[in-house]
């Protein structure tokens, strides 16, 4: 072949091949190769990070905002795209100076984790100086970048700190010893199955003019303070008298002072400000908080009789009853399930050693309590009450977020060992579960969900069921014997439980007309006369 045809060839898979040229590179990757980066460690699993940016890059970056500006901006006198750069500088520098100082803190932070391969946990707190100050604080990245400039001349070098992911290994994960419970269902159990369904139809409604009782929902005007500086002041806040967490600072005495108002009184709390406080120069001090009581709501249940079975499509609540009895006996092994995930879990918390960070920010607590709040609604629980049980964790000991988050790193590490996915379809399906325990429509349950941002978190609990599940399917299980049975009588219920089993759980159901209610259904109905809410609700 001629050396004019080779090179016709190359030329011509050189059109095809690059036809577009490349794409030009972020500017996280250009600093990825340009900014040094210096660690020191400050406390458990808390890196210090100085990260300076060379003054190459600096000008690399002036110089692209304001080609950028000459071709799009426009200056008076000046054809678009022939305006001078002193003239650029003179009418854009302090934006263009803002911009460069916003990108350099946070793409130059993520450019640097990379760079060092640093496993951080959440956002960093940037070093800087408030207006005023002679010495450096911590802040988010947004305050930061108001109080910062780029030099003149030299490089750009800023501090932060942030928690990183603590190293482990696992524990042997083959033949985890497990006990498979006994469950019965208990009348304590039946009753309260039955309660919650009173709470699911119950409302808040306006008491006038009070006092407050304890669980109350107030609406008031909210004033926090450390000192003399207000930190929050707020009208129309909605509160519970109960502990409570407000704007971080823990109100362990909230629902004590709140009982016995009425509308139009002022109660004042307080609580310490935690060292993961936004404002690093209050954590340490006490918060005081004044709270005006504008509206009063109260929880109201309906009452347990035949017309309230008929919501569910009863006649009377005997039937309602044998349906909840028949329906949680159709879900013994899904407690029994949970039972020994529990197990399972304590394992991987007892045979699992690692430090965890000194101060667990916000978003990692957030997360522990929001995982909570998932598996409440999985067990059908009132929105009402998982609210008061998700209050009650938030202001308890760190114990629980503590026990939460090292199970989160474990889970997170599993889940790169058994390379566990979860699709939205599983997502969906879980979310009309929830909506039929709760006698509520599927696309309601979804979109109140979404609004609580806690989808995220049952994504991730459905990852950690799978993985549970493996681990069980591996485990060594021990069958516990009731109680006062003989060998033989527990033999046959075995063989009956065995039986019965349940089968695969049936699709989800389409969502429910606007009003209309349909609860979950047993595997074995028991006999019953259909009432004609029944027989709209199985049409639809």
């Amino acid at each position: 072949m001629a050396d004019e045809d080779v090179l016709n060839q190359e030329e011509t898979q050189g059109d095809e091949d690059g036809g577009q040229e490349a794409a030009e590179p972020s500017l996280q990757d250009k600093l990825k190769e340009a900014v040094d980066v210096r660690v020191e460690d400050v406390a458990t699993l808390r890196k210090k990070l100085t990260i300076t940016v060379p003054r190459e890059t600096i000008s690399t970056q002036f110089d692209e905002q304001y080609d950028e500006l000459r071709r799009e901006a426009l200056v008076p006198g000046f054809r678009k795209g022939r305006a001078p750069r002193r003239l650029l500088e003179k009418r854009f520098g302090t934006e263009v100076g803002e911009t460069l100082v916003s990108q350099f803190l946070s793409s130059g932070y993520m450019a640097a984790t990379e760079k060092i391969d640093l496993k951080a946990l959440g956002d960093p707190l940037i070093w800087a100086k408030e207006k005023g100050a002679d010495t450096e604080t911590l802040m988010d990245v947004s305050k930061a970048a108001d109080l910062m400039e780029v030099p003149k001349e030299g490089p750009f070098v800023f501090s932060c700190e942030v928690e990183v992911q603590p190293e482990f290994d696992l524990p042997e994960l083959d033949g985890i010893p497990v006990e498979k419970p006994v469950v019965t269902i208990t009348d304590e159990k039946l009753d309260a199955q039955m309660n919650q369904l009173r709470g699911i139809q119950g409302t808040y409604t306006p008491v006038g003019e009070g006092p407050v009782e304890v669980d109350d929902v107030l609406t008031a005007d909210l004033k926090m303070t450390c000192g003399e500086t207000v930190l929050k002041e707020e009208q129309n806040v909605r509160l519970a008298a109960r502990p409570q967490v407000v704007d971080s600072v823990v109100l362990q005495n909230l629902g004590e002072v709140l009982v016995g108002a009425k509308p139009g009184d002022t109660r004042k709390a307080s609580g310490p400000i935690p060292d993961t406080y936004f404002k690093a120069e209050f954590r340490g001090q006490q918060a005081d908080l004044t709270i005006t009581v504008r509206q009063i709501q109260r929880m109201q249940l309906p009452e347990m009789n035949d017309e309230f079975a008929k919501r569910f499509g009863f006649n009377t609540v005997s039937e309602l009853r044998n349906w909840v009895k028949t329906d949680m006996e159709s879900r013994q092994d899904e407690e029994i399930g949970k039972l020994m995930a529990d197990q399972v879990c304590q394992y991987l918390l007892d045979k699992t050693s690692f430090d965890l960070p000194e101060r667990l920010s916000e978003r990692q607590i957030h997360h522990v309590t929001m995982r909570r709040k998932i598996e409440l609604y999985q067990q059908g629980m009132p929105p009402a009450e998982v609210e008061k049980a998700v209050d009650e964790l938030e202001t308890r000991t760190r114990k629980d977020a503590v026990t939460g988050m090292k199970l989160a790193f474990i889970f997170a590490k599993l889940a790169e060992q058994f390379e566990v996915e979860v699709d939205e379809a599983e997502v969906n399906a879980q979310i009309a579960a929830i909506a039929r325990r709760q006698g509520r429509r599927f696309d309601r349950v979804r979109d109140e969900l979404i609004k609580q941002n806690v989808i995220d978190n049952l994504f991730t609990r459905i990852r950690d069921d799978k993985i549970v599940a493996k681990l069980v399917e591996k485990a060594t299980v021990t069958e516990v014997q009731p109680q006062g049975k003989t060998e033989d009588e527990s033999a046959d219920k075995n063989k009956k439980e065995k039986s019965g089993a349940r089968k695969e759980a049936a699709p989800a159901e389409e969502p429910l007309a606007e009003g209309e209610v349909q609860p979950a259904k047993p595997k074995r109905s028991p006999p019953r006369k259909k009432s004609k809410a029944s027989d709209d609700a199985d049409a639809t």
